[in-house]
């Protein structure tokens, strides 16, 4: 059982000495979105709307002197270990630029803090079974060796196995991906709950994927502080696909899982098939937006459209064609086999 000791453990001390105890309901927004450049527009427009801005990170050293640029941002991106280091750039520049207007700015993330306390302490050379038994840490570790077991068991499957082994090994690893997100999110919104006693208008980052966090914080707040989920981009998602956000077929089997909505065994397969497909579809890498155009949710969109009418049974036959070829060459694979099937589909610019 969790203890509810350590999930506000973190973010006790982060609400500033002298603001004052709210009287009104105040309002969460959360923004859903990804670390992709061409967010940051929509991203700080709303951060400007509000008093407190939460990031989805790991509180790192250093960081109130680099908001304040008491120390060089381009030494300290350099010392993190970025995914997206272009976004983290450009997006960090924005921050200075909240914080010199006197926005609260916080890194509040439990569950990542932990992953990181983890691995500081087995460097260090302490037993697995120390570090696994301390009860703080006891859920983090349990869920993460039981995430990235089944992540390398598809990895080493995934060029090899039959395609319906390598199906198998994608439902699995969704299911156990599922739980960690759960307990992500339970996590985040447990440290969150001190700042509504702080602040009236409250912003916060948020994978798109986090969709958990808002049923959390609606039964822990109790009708305490006001809830506003915006997907970031759905001004330009929504006239393309009809929603707010293009999901691709592996977060939609992820998201049944971490709501643990009903699913038949027969759509799990079939979710977990695209998925094969619609991932060799995404750059990888980060593209700059050009004025309106929003290059990743273009790419995301496409991939949305081109793998939403697939069978079981395509996916079979293109999966051999496509595991291990780059997204250009995927994407003419299954234009090809679709337009062979009497299919038309519409991948054009979505500006």
């Amino acid at each position: 059982m969790l203890n509810k000791k350590h999930y506000s453990r973190v973010s006790l001390h982060l609400v500033p000495e002298g603001f004052p105890i709210m009287t009104e309901r105040p309002l969460i927004t959360l923004g859903f979105s990804s670390h992709r450049m061409e967010v940051l527009p929509y991203e700080q427009e709303e951060m400007w709307r509000h008093d407190a801005i939460v990031l989805e990170e790991a509180p790192e050293p250093g960081f109130i002197d680099v908001l304040s640029k008491r120390v060089d941002l381009g030494t300290y991106l350099e010392n993190q270990d970025m995914e997206f280091p272009e976004f983290s750039h450009r997006q960090f520049e924005k921050l200075q630029e909240l914080h010199q207007a006197r926005k609260a700015i916080y890194q509040i993330e439990p569950y990542l803090e932990r992953i990181i306390e983890i691995h500081t302490l087995l460097a260090q050379g302490a037993p697995p079974q120390e570090v696994a038994d301390q009860p703080h840490l006891r859920p983090i570790y349990e869920t993460e060796k039981q995430a990235d077991g089944l992540l390398l068991k598809f990895y080493a499957c995934s060029h090899t196995a039959p395609f319906q082994r390598v199906v198998i090994a994608v439902k699995e690893f969704a299911r156990a991906d599922a739980a960690r997100f759960r307990l992500r999110d339970e996590l985040r919104a447990q440290a969150l709950l001190p700042l509504v006693d702080h602040f009236s208008r409250i912003y916060v980052e948020a994978g798109y994927i986090h969709l958990y966090l808002v049923k959390t914080l609606r039964r822990l707040l109790s009708g305490k502080a006001r809830l506003r989920p915006v997907f970031l981009m759905a001004s330009l998602a929504r006239p393309a696909v009809g929603v707010p956000r293009p999901l691709g077929p592996g977060d939609l089997l992820t998201l049944f899982h971490i709501f643990q909505g009903g699913l038949s065994e027969k759509s799990e397969e079939l979710l977990a098939a695209r998925s094969l497909i619609y991932i060799k579809l995404l750059q990888k890498t980060e593209m700059a937006p050009d004025k309106d155009f929003a290059p990743h949710l273009h790419n995301e969109i496409t991939a949305y459209r081109l793998t939403e009418h697939l069978s079981f049974e395509d996916c079979a036959v293109l999966y051999p064609r496509v595991k291990l070829a780059s997204p250009e060459i995927t994407q003419g694979e299954v234009q090809h086999y679709l337009k062979d099937k009497g299919w038309k589909i519409f991948t054009g610019s979505h500006r």
